[in-house]
């Protein structure tokens, strides 16, 4: 059960209300997540601006989800990784694609560079080493690149961490755990 009240959207007027209406036209409803964000509509607000930013940058919808869903299994996000692996299909991610963005691998080289950088940036806090970024590099990412897959890792991690801490009730099918 969520340790904060979640703003239902038929009560919601305002400001949350037009943010509601913006999250239920792009995914058909309003998850738990938006409903727990919006007791801050400065947060929801801020939450779906960097977002659909995001959309519109250097890296492809595939990608991006697949470096969320690494964030996310580093993170035990399960709110996230439902999300994710749900939003994912829909976005045509396969279940091998999933999986290997929640271990951090592709079959793409330059993706694979691109999950494995993203994995060094949370496994070292940010502070990745010449090498780490040479790699990335010498896979083809440009430097506009590298930029938003730390960005979009940055994402996964504010919502990775608002669930986390504020255990927001799972509204999706749960994701299938790892075998390790």
């Amino acid at each position: 059960m969520a340790r904060v009240q979640l703003v239902q959207p038929e009560t919601a007027t305002g400001t949350t209300k037009q943010l509601f209406d913006v999250v239920q036209q792009a995914f058909g409803g309003v998850p738990n997540v938006a409903r727990l964000m919006a007791n801050s509509p400065a947060v929801l607000n801020s939450f779906l601006q960097f977002s659909t930013a995001m959309s519109t940058g250097l890296l492809t919808e595939k990608l991006r989800d697949q470096l969320k869903l690494a964030a996310s299994e580093s993170n035990s996000c399960d709110y996230c990784l439902a999300a994710l692996c749900a939003i994912g299909t829909g976005h045509g991610l396969t279940a091998a694609d999933i999986t290997g963005g929640r271990q951090a691998v592709s079959a793409d080289p330059k993706s694979d560079a691109a999950l494995k950088f993203a994995k060094r940036v949370v496994a070292e806090k940010g502070h990745v080493s010449d090498d780490d970024l040479q790699a990335v590099k010498s896979a083809g990412l440009t430097d506009g690149e590298i930029v938003e897959v730390i960005a979009t890792v940055v994402l996964g991690f504010f919502t990775n961490y608002l669930n986390n801490a504020l255990k927001t009730d799972v509204d999706f099918a749960p994701a299938t755990k790892l075998v390790a």
